[in-house]
């Protein structure tokens, strides 16, 4: 895809690899248009940019209703849309709230479904659009301390991949974020857990996982939708984990390659 004057939606964008992704963004000629709950951050990232700033709760329904369609009526078409937004738990399953719960699952994997349904009609009626999910080495693997988080993840990496394989030969792609320790805030947040502390600092030590910055992220994320890649890995040293967690996925779209999954969406 040519970024050049393309319009990129990015959720969460106030900060950490959302704030990377506009300037990274920006940098290859697009317009960014940030949307996040912190007004002030991303008015200013906008002027800075650039760009367009849109206040937004994604764990809000009415909020996210329509929301694609008021960007779209001040910007023009979405071209890329980063489901970036995401929040992290912290505590074993029975000391979580509801409340935070709702919030996990609303903000990580309800956003992104919704906004995804709502982008996605006039990508295929224009036959090029970028759908660029944030998810997680959580999705993948088990962690303690986490188990909402790796839920909501899993489920949108799930997700992503299913969308991948409706909207085969629209000209729209798919690429997916699976992301270990990122230098952002919410890592410092999870490492305050004991329990997952031990246990990523056990990988460390057996140097399966290190630190990798927004906006490392940022580029690869670019340089993907760039070139149609399907995914970003990070760390790079456990991409035969996740490869083998992508598998029974890339096994399945291979059984079913040559059906035309459009032809029998219109036979419904």
């Amino acid at each position: 895809m040519d970024l050049r004057n393309a319009q990129v939606l990015i959720t969460g964008a106030s900060r950490g690899i959302g704030a990377a992704l506009a300037r990274a963004f920006a940098d290859e000629g697009a317009r960014v248009a940030l949307a996040a709950r912190s007004v002030e951050d991303i008015d200013a990232l906008a002027d800075e940019l650039g760009g367009s700033s849109y206040p937004l709760d994604v764990t809000d329904p009415d909020q996210l209703d329509g929301f694609i369609q008021r960007v779209e009526a001040e910007g023009g078409p979405i071209d890329v849309l980063a489901n970036n937004a995401g929040i992290e738990t912290q505590d074993f399953v029975e000391d979580i709230t509801e409340e935070r719960l709702t919030q996990v699952v609303a903000t990580n994997l309800l956003a992104p479904l919704r906004l995804t349904r709502q982008a996605l009609p006039g990508m295929i009626e224009r036959g090029h659009g970028h759908l660029l999910y944030t998810s997680s080495l959580a999705a993948i693997t088990p962690a303690p301390g986490l188990a909402p988080y790796c839920a909501s993840k899993a489920g949108l990496t799930r997700f992503a991949e299913a969308v991948r394989m409706e909207i085969k030969n629209t000209g729209v792609q798919v690429t997916t974020m699976h992301l270990g320790p990122v230098d952002t805030g919410m890592w410092e947040r999870v490492t305050a857990n004991p329990a997952f502390d031990a246990a990523q600092q056990r990988l460390r030590q057996l140097r399966m996982i290190a630190d990798v910055s927004p906006e490392k992220v940022a580029a690869d994320a670019v340089q993907a939708v760039l070139k149609g890649k399907r995914e970003v890995r990070h760390p790079k040293r456990l991409s035969g984990t996740m490869a083998i967690a992508a598998l029974p996925g890339r096994i399945t779209e291979f059984l079913v390659s040559g059906i035309d999954h459009r032809v029998h969406k219109n036979q419904q």
